[in-house]
């Protein structure tokens, strides 16, 4: 009995110990983004296409795209572009639209039809994949012209832009993971290219300890990330902070992400510029007044 009351009163001094909340970890900052849209239209000899630039700033957060963007055609024998970004078609085929802010660049594919049996887009489903390593995964493909109509007999070569991420057979358009990391693939018809799909290799496992669910680290839009699940949860003590660490049982080496403000439920931090999808071990959910672990994930080697 007396053991038992011990026990609780460890436990009690532990989790009143873990409500002196320490300084909250600040956000970490990317890199800019800038993302056009739509990734990938069509339009006829002598019409017209619109695209929009949209600006993700250090904080991942989509603001008023500065004055200053240039607008730019790969091919102006195929499509020009104004700096209103409103292309003009001149001739058939397939042309690469860029937008630019300094040293910033976002790309887009235009194609140009004469007609509408003419393969005028192609899209990829689903266009974001997350796969673990070693995993398949078969994306359909279906090209239409520019009416948006289905051009059906189409054959697709299928292409990986990383074949260290993720393999794709040319023909059948299986994917294969291969890496942890990001990379695109695009299906081909008719010379006219798909806009890329992302393929996600992911790290990813269950907690255990006092935390229930999953996290998973992954690359998104060139952003590495860390993740819960929906189903995760566990503890309501203070001052608990996410970690990435090379220690199970303790942070001496570890990186700090953030301040877990809200207990459960799906959630998401982008990770410091420089860091490493694979240079980290654990997740863990740390009481940091007190170094008391509440929740560990073994993402493996």
């Amino acid at each position: 009995m007396i053991k038992k009351q011990l026990i609780i009163g460890l436990m009690l001094i532990l989790v009143v110990g873990c409500s002196k909340k320490t300084e909250d970890v600040a956000p970490a900052l990317v890199n800019v983004r800038l993302e056009i849209a739509p990734a990938s239209q069509s339009t006829t000899i002598g019409g017209t296409a619109i695209f929009t630039l949209k600006y993700f700033n250090e904080m991942e957060k989509l603001v008023q795209t500065p004055a200053n963007v240039v607008w730019e055609s790969a091919n102006i024998n195929i499509a020009t572009i104004n700096q209103n970004g409103v292309a003009t078609g001149v001739s058939a085929g397939q042309v690469q639209i860029r937008a630019k802010i300094a040293n910033n660049e976002a790309l887009a594919l235009l194609t140009v039809v004469s007609n509408n049996t003419q393969v005028a887009t192609i899209s990829i489903t689903p266009l974001v994949q997350e796969l673990v390593l070693n995993a398949t995964v078969t994306p359909a493909a279906i090209a239409k012209n520019n009416e948006g109509a289905a051009l059906a007999g189409k054959t697709f070569a299928w292409q990986s832009n990383n074949t260290t991420i993720a393999e794709v057979n040319a023909n059948t358009g299986v994917v294969i993971a291969k890496g942890y990391g990001t990379t695109t693939i695009t299906a081909t018809a008719d010379g006219i290219q798909s806009e890329p799909t992302q393929i996600q290799v992911i790290r990813t496992s269950a907690f255990s300890g006092r935390s229930q669910g999953s996290a998973k680290l992954k690359i998104e839009n060139g952003i590495l990330k860390l993740q819960t699940s929906a189903d995760f949860g566990g503890s309501n003590a203070p001052d608990l902070r996410m970690y990435l660490s090379n220690s199970s049982g303790n942070v001496s080496d570890a990186i700090e992400i953030a301040t877990l403000t809200q207990r459960s439920g799906a959630q998401s931090w982008n990770l410091p510029i420089g860091t490493n999808i694979t240079q980290y071990r654990y997740v863990l959910v740390w009481c940091k007044q007190f170094s008391a672990n509440y929740g560990t994930v073994d993402l493996g080697q």
